[in-house]
């Protein structure tokens, strides 16, 4: 496979960080520095990035209940707090299905496989995404309309998005938004195109996978979807 996918597979990156970690030259293939992201690569090849030697292993997937105040990233120069502070040791490097940002929370899945990430998170598979939403602002029809067809915001095209109203109030009202596409930051997005504030935003379920009864910081191993078909090659 080529080495971006490699690098990806293991879970060390995504694809896109994969690449520029090939561009950087911090990619090591047999001893030798490699910038060329058409090489082939196996697992018989010896991979090291960063330091640290890379192999495929069988996909794996665990979820979190994530509490706000913590970053979807390994790393942050401003030192603010990351989910990999809620990782216990025993478990295997990981990589992030998407992100929750700093004042989201919610359910995350968590996976050693960048390939497994990447058919959570392609549009084409369309795996629908439900948030619980508290917001301070006016809800009218007119708005539920425009989420419920889609609507440009910025230039970006959102697309259509499931509402129930939950709860509402004179000032205040609670969505469940339910979305097949993971742009960065959306549903914040939308709210501050509709001159809404956004409260709290939680995120319940990620394919078929729930939030159910899962406490805040608790991670547990769960199956991979059936759907997703894993090679070496």
């Amino acid at each position: 496979m080529r080495l971006s996918k490699f690098i990806s597979t293991s879970g060390y990156a995504s694809r896109r960080e994969a690449d520029v970690l090939i561009q950087k030259g911090t990619v090591i293939v047999n001893s030798s520095i490699c910038t060329d992201f058409s090489t082939e690569v196996t697992n018989e090849d010896e991979v090291i990035v960063e330091n640290t030697l890379l192999t495929l292993l069988s996909p794996r997937l665990w979820m979190i209940n994530k509490p706000k105040g913590f970053l979807c990233t390994s790393k942050d120069p401003m030192g603010r707090k990351t989910i990999y502070e809620l990782i216990p040791d025993r478990i295997p490097r990981l990589i992030s299905v998407g992100r929750l940002d700093l004042n989201s929370e919610g359910l995350l899945l968590l996976t050693n496989n960048g390939e497994l990430s990447r058919f959570f998170e392609l549009p084409k598979n369309k795996v629908e995404r439900c948030y619980l939403v508290e917001i301070l602002g006016s809800l009218n029809s007119k708005k539920i309309s425009l989420l419920e067809k889609g609507l440009n915001v910025g230039g970006l095209n959102y697309g259509p998005i499931k509402v129930n109203v939950r709860k509402k109030t004179k000032q205040k009202f609670t969505l469940e938004l339910k979305l097949r596409e993971g742009k960065n930051r959306e549903i914040r997005n939308i709210a501050s195109y509709f001159d809404w504030k956004v409260i709290r935003l939680k995120r319940t379920k990620y394919g078929d996978y729930t939030l159910g009864n899962l406490k805040e910081r608790e991670i547990v191993e769960v199956k991979i979807p059936e759907l997703f078909t894993y090679s070496t090659r």
